[in-house]
């Protein structure tokens, strides 16, 4: 019986140029998920990735874009802020990837309900008349739908892409900036404090935060329209609930607020948690030694409270 071996996947993307249509509906991955459907594909068989999306080029990019931004802020005499040096990494044809699928995806949902109320109150008549107005609103539902799907899967793409080659590149200069503190520094940072920074806050990155930020700024446009065309066709009524939808904002960010406080606090418990368990780890020989598992028993117990 003949072995089988691993085989890597060739693709012709990594010679030329994605089509449009490629990148619209991923085609460029067929070659991966195809593997996968006849065996266990291997770490060889995806795409090896650009230039633009190591860790090394990202992390130098970055380290790039705050020093920039530090020295700036020196001159003016302000302090500096990494959410600045990270929104510069994002180029200009990504941001206008992200800004036309996000307009497209807040017109789809504008036009979803108006297209739907046409449709069944034309259909709720005694006497159906236009026809072709009929067919016509149900083929465009269905368009409005195929590109508010594309539209969405792209913007999620993107967003997930650019969290992941943040987060990357934060890690990097997290690991940076350790090799070239001095001792004292060292002994004034724990290794809890690192671990957690790197597991938790920077790995948050990779989620929707970056979606939520680039949504933010189409929902006040979107909360308008919305209003507008909910006062033309119900009345001057439903501004009642849009004014007490817009209290209920300042609340929300109140709770916000008071969960990144807490966050802060856990933080604090999660580092000196963390330390403990990496002292007993290294020095497990030496607490056997001397009989000293009672005590950090109980100090793990009263840290885990």
């Amino acid at each position: 019986m003949a072995k089988t071996t691993y085989q890597r996947i060739t693709s012709t993307t990594q010679a030329e140029n994605v089509s449009f249509l490629s990148t619209l509906l991923f085609r460029w991955m067929n070659d991966v998920l195809k593997s996968g459907n006849e065996r266990a594909i291997d770490e060889n068989d995806f795409l090896s990735l650009n230039e633009e999306c190591t860790a090394c080029f990202l992390t130098e990019q970055l380290q790039s874009k705050w020093t920039d931004e530090t020295a700036n802020s020196k001159r003016h005499d302000k302090q500096p802020k990494l959410w600045k040096s990270v929104l510069k990494m994002l180029t200009t044809r990504e941001a206008m990837i992200l800004f036309v699928t996000a307009t497209m995806l807040l017109f789809c949902r504008v036009l979803q309900p108006l297209l739907l109320g046409y449709l069944v109150k034309s259909l709720m008549t005694a006497e159906l008349q236009h026809h072709f107005l009929l067919y016509g609103c149900t083929l465009a539902l269905g368009i409005n739908e195929l590109i508010g799907s594309l539209s969405w899967h792209q913007f999620d793409y993107r967003c997930e892409i650019f969290g992941i080659r943040i987060s990357s590149a934060i890690k990097g200069i997290v690991y940076i900036k350790t090799l070239l503190l001095s001792k004292d520094s060292l002994l004034r940072i724990s290794t809890g404090h690192v671990i957690d920074l790197v597991s938790n806050d920077v790995q948050r990155l990779e989620g929707e935060t970056f979606m939520l930020l680039f949504h933010a700024a189409h929902f006040f446009l979107e909360f308008l329209i919305v209003t507008f065309f909910a006062v033309y066709f119900i009345g001057w009524q439903v501004i009642v609930g849009f004014i007490l939808l817009s209290i209920l904002l300042p609340c929300f960010s109140a709770l916000s607020h008071g969960g990144a406080v807490l966050r802060l606090r856990t933080a604090a418990v999660s580092d000196r948690r963390i330390s403990l368990i990496n002292q007993v780890v290294s020095g497990i020989r030496a607490i056997k030694t001397n009989a000293w598992e009672d005590e950090y028993r109980k100090k793990i117990k009263n840290v885990r409270r």
